[in-house]
């Protein structure tokens, strides 16, 4: 079943499948197409939601697309208490919500989502004039650096050829994200740093990396786990930003078991 074919709605967001409520937040860029390799499993154990960021697929864009806004609009039409699993910026966005609102969070799932994404010292990751950069691209040529950025989140996985057509093939019948949302979303990528707020977090949290991702370096793993000794990590050896893409099957039973884990 696509995403397409979905036709049940809740709370505002397309959602299948019956069981644990499982929210699904995706990146920079992306519709809620992207998550279509592990729907019909996820949804065999689990009522999964499917998110979609302010000014994208339809959504109603926001004049402060702050994390603060963006939280109040996502939680407004969400569940009550939920599993939530955030990529890339979902990610940081998810780890926001888990921190100011943990009592709507179960679990938390990071997926390629750094706490933040500038480098700094240790602390690796992109430099900040590639955002800048990014911005200028957008304002002029907004479709050109969406199809650029398809292909960095595939670049070093195994497969990369295989990931960037199937990509492609799930976001082509998504509607063109609003333009001003991509700018404020990079903002965001640019400027926030949730490794503070992380290191506070007590709820039973998952941090996934691509091991081939160029985006959020998985040699930042050992700065994560310094932030906090009780967060669980997963290195996908396969893939780069996109695990869910490049190892489908395996990242369904991660999440599952995670999900699962009582202790």
């Amino acid at each position: 079943m696509s995403i397409e074919q979905v036709k049940e709605e809740q709370g505002g967001y397309a959602t299948i499948g019956k069981g644990k409520n499982l929210i699904l937040v995706p990146g920079w860029g992306m519709s809620s197409a992207i998550w279509q390799p592990v729907l019909e499993k996820l949804s065999q154990h689990y009522c999964v939601y499917l998110v979609d960021l302010p000014g994208l697929a339809n959504q109603q864009s926001l004049e402060d697309y702050s994390l603060e806004n963006i939280a109040a609009t996502l939680l407004d039409k969400l569940p009550k208490n939920a599993v939530w699993c955030g990529w890339s910026l979902g990610g940081l966005i998810a780890t926001y919500i888990s921190y100011a609102f943990p009592e709507r969070v179960d679990k938390l799932i990071q997926v390629c989502a750094a706490l933040k994404f500038v480098e700094e010292d240790s602390w690796l990751g992109v430099k900040g004039q590639v955002f800048e950069q990014f911005k200028q691209e957008v304002i002029k040529q907004p479709e050109k650096v969406l199809n650029r950025f398809i292909s960095l989140q595939a670049m070093g996985s195994e497969t990369v050829k295989d990931d960037i057509v199937t990509i492609k093939s799930l976001l082509k019948n998504s509607p063109q994200p609003n333009q001003s949302a991509l700018i404020s979303g990079l903002g965001l990528l640019k400027e926030v740093d949730l490794r503070s707020e992380f290191s506070e977090l007590t709820l039973p949290c998952l941090t996934i990396f691509g091991e081939k991702d160029t985006l959020v370096p998985v040699n930042n793993a050992s700065e994560v786990a310094k932030l906090s000794c009780h967060a669980q990590q997963y290195i996908f050896n396969k893939s780069a930003h996109a695990p869910f893409i490049s190892e489908p099957d395996l990242f369904v039973s991660t999440m599952v078991s995670f999900i699962e884990d009582q202790g």
